[in-house]
């Protein structure tokens, strides 16, 4: 019959339609009919109005969808209108989508939201795009469009995204943009850019991936992924986990605080506020940039890796440790040249009003400094080095254990040595194996003491306790006018000459060397010794006082004109000798005692010749007394010439005492040693006396 088969047609179509929606549902509950009228869309061959699907689990209600209306269509797909997508899991958590239509994939586990698709968790996470879908086998809900996203004081967007709704999780899958409003005091504020971003609620952090970008207040973080720990309350940032070219930079730092880090990875953990930060460890490669004075260069700290801790402001280091390849460096400015520190490790201590202001460095250390006219290099097993308020500079390098300290053409080396940037001094002390005591070399001279200060301006030098110096001429050969220094002629240019005393003050703007207390110089068989001595470096001359005794040698032709070695012994209270005129002066109860005879007098001149190895004259002045072969002879003026053997006494007269005891006085006596003949002019006759056979009437 016809109307039997029309009912049977209905019941099929309404068959279908119940399938339908048991299978979305996974359970069913009857759908409340609609009431009869016309169709929405005519291509649909179910319609129903106002309809709600629950699925029931363990006698708990789970998922439920609910609808404005439901069309079915003959190729058994369905669509809704106005859906509401509502869950709980049972630990209390729940979420709810809705959209302006709805479709049941073929599968009828899938459903599509399209059209104002919201979002909105228990938690208080809002996302709305305008396609999403869910779907029931992994709880998942997604959308690949735009999307825009909130909860509390966070607001973002992105294109595409994913929610867990079993974890409580929302992934922005590109371009995700994070940006929280100030709090009530005005702080807080952050905007964060990164390729995705991820909310997992229940471990209260957010995670960024693909060249992640924050900024904050005046701060900067940039790495490859970042995870940022939220506080129990998650209202504020508690750390944060930098991984891959992490990198933080502080817009307008106070002079001493942080201008930068930068490192592979980066462990950040803020105060109460959130906002400053307390501490960080760098991890790879890490370096730390501090702000210079005024607009200057900044300071940098180079290490594998970094701990920082800073002051409450968040921005002034008040601990530093660094490990592996540490490196400081001070960049050239205001005059002073660059300063950089190398060392295995270091430990810098500070205040939070004055920021560092102590460093240690361990193992390996080099200290160098460079400028337009410095260069200088020290090495050490330690340094421990004051810096000046705001990291404004180094005030004192302190150096310990195989210190080796190098500016220019001076090598220093010592146990220990301490430097003072600002007066340019260096302190050398200590004893160890390597380092009995302290030892300076430069070109003209080497210096050995219990302690050797130096300014290394001049340089200056100042050497107390058991002093011992090598001196050798600069050019290391010929003593004139064109070598930078050189060593007295009367001793030789090419070999060195040895100085004690028991201090040494060397001053080179006026080129002296003095040697104090029980002074010795020597050179081979030639010797002085005083109380004092002082070289002039520049002009070879040369002073000695307070009581002097020299031993000189020197080489002479006898009267056969064979070379013989003539070894000379001289005592007087002072001793001068000038360099450019060749002549040794003794002044003070001078008296020398050589082959020649022994002889005294106030004042005993020697002439050096132009070589400077040999004699050429020598005169005596006042009291002069001459002692030769039992024969002594007095006057006022003695001259005595090496090239013919000749002395001449002048005086008031002129007194011969031979060796029969016999006195001869006149005015001038000429001695003559080649003839041993003595001429003595007197008042208006001349008496000659020619030696005889030795024995005495």
């Amino acid at each position: 019959m016809r109307w039997q088969r029309r009912a049977r047609l209905v019941i099929a179509i309404a068959a279908v339609a119940f399938a339908i929606v048991v299978v979305l549902a996974f359970g069913h509950r009857n759908p409340v009919p609609a009431p009869v009228g016309t169709r929405t869309d005519p291509g649909a061959v179910v319609e129903v109005t106002g309809g709600r699907v629950e699925r029931f689990k363990l006698s708990r209600e789970d998922v439920r969808v609910e609808y404005a209306r439901q069309l079915t269509y003959a190729d058994g797909s369905t669509k809704l209108m106005g859906v509401t997508i509502a869950t709980d899991n049972r630990s209390g958590h729940s979420f709810t989508v809705k959209g302006k239509e709805g479709e049941v994939g073929q599968n009828e586990s899938t459903l599509t939201l399209n059209g104002a698709v919201q979002l909105v968790s228990s938690d208080g996470i809002t996302a709305r795009t305008e396609h999403a879908s869910y779907s029931d086998k992994d709880g998942l809900v997604r959308a690949a469009g735009p999307v825009e996203f909130s909860r509390g004081r966070m607001t973002g967007s992105g294109t595409g995204m994913t929610y867990d709704t079993a974890n409580d999780v929302l992934v922005i899958l590109d371009r995700a943009m994070v940006h929280v409003v100030p709090d009530e005091h005005g702080a807080g504020a952050v905007d964060i850019a990164s390729g995705t971003a991820a909310f997992p609620r229940r471990e209260k952090n957010i995670r960024f991936e693909r060249d992640v970008k924050l900024r904050r207040d005046r701060q900067t973080v940039e790495s490859t992924t970042a995870v940022a720990y939220l506080t129990a309350d998650e209202k504020q940032i508690d750390a944060m986990e930098l991984r891959g070219h992490s990198r933080i930079t502080m817009a307008n730092p106070a002079a001493g605080g942080l201008q930068a880090l930068g490192s592979r990875d980066m462990d950040l953990k803020y105060g109460p506020d959130g906002q400053s930060l307390e501490h960080a460890m760098l991890m790879g490669e890490a370096a730390i940039f501090l702000a210079g004075d005024r607009g200057l260069a900044g300071r940098q700290i180079m290490a594998t890796t970094i701990d920082v801790t800073l002051a409450p402001d968040g921005a002034t280091p008040v601990s530093v440790l660094g490990h592996e390849a540490v490196e400081l460096r001070f960049p050239a400015e205001g005059g002073l040249p660059a300063r950089t520190i190398q060392s295995t490790s270091m430990r810098a201590q500070g205040e939070p009003d004055r920021g560092l202001t102590q460093a240690e460095f361990t193992g390996a250390v080099e200290y160098r400094e460079r400028g337009s006219d410095v260069n200088r290099t020290a090495n050490a097993a330690t340094l421990d080095v004051t810096l000046k308020p705001a990291m404004a500079g180094l005030e004192e390098a302190k150096f310990a254990h195989g210190v080796r300290f190098v500016d220019g053409g001076m090598t220093a080396v010592a146990a220990a040595a301490r430097y003072d940037l600002d007066q340019g001094t260096l302190e050398l002390t200590g004893s160890e194996p390597a380092a009995v005591r302290p030892h300076v070399v430069n070109d003209q001279m080497t210096v050995d003491a219990t302690r050797i200060d130096v300014t290394l301006a001049g340089p200056d030098m100042n050497a107390t306790g058991a002093v011992k110096s090598v001196l050798q001429a600069k050019n290391g050969g010929e003593a004139d006018a064109k070598s930078d220094t050189h060593l007295p002629s009367m001793f030789k240019q090419d070999r060195p000459m040895n100085v004690t005393a028991d201090t040494l003050d060397y001053k080179a703007a006026t080129n002296t060397a003095a040697y104090e207390g029980n002074a010795q110089l020597w050179q081979e068989e030639t010797s002085i010794k005083a109380p004092s001595i002082v070289l002039y470096d520049k002009t070879g001359d040369l002073t000695a006082s307070g009581g002097v005794a020299t031993v000189t040698v020197r080489d002479e032709l006898d009267k056969d004109r064979k070379p013989q070695r003539i070894r000379s012994i001289a005592t007087a209270t002072d001793l001068r000798y000038d360099d450019a005129v060749r002549r040794a002066t003794y002044t003070g109860d001078a008296h020398m005692n050589s082959p020649d005879g022994d002889m005294t007098a106030s004042k005993i001149e020697l002439y050096l010749k132009a070589s400077g190895d040999d004699l050429d004259r020598t005169e005596a002045y006042e009291n002069v007394t001459l002692r030769d072969q039992n024969r002594t002879t007095t006057g006022t003026r003695l001259t005595y010439t090496t090239s013919d053997h000749r002395y001449v006494v002048t005086g008031a007269p002129v007194t011969l005492l031979d060796e029969c005891r016999r006195e001869t006085i006149g005015k001038t006596l000429t001695h003559l040693k080649s003839s041993d003949t003595f001429t003595i002019d007197g008042n208006e006759q001349t008496r000659t006396q020619t030696k005889g056979n030795g024995q005495c009437p």
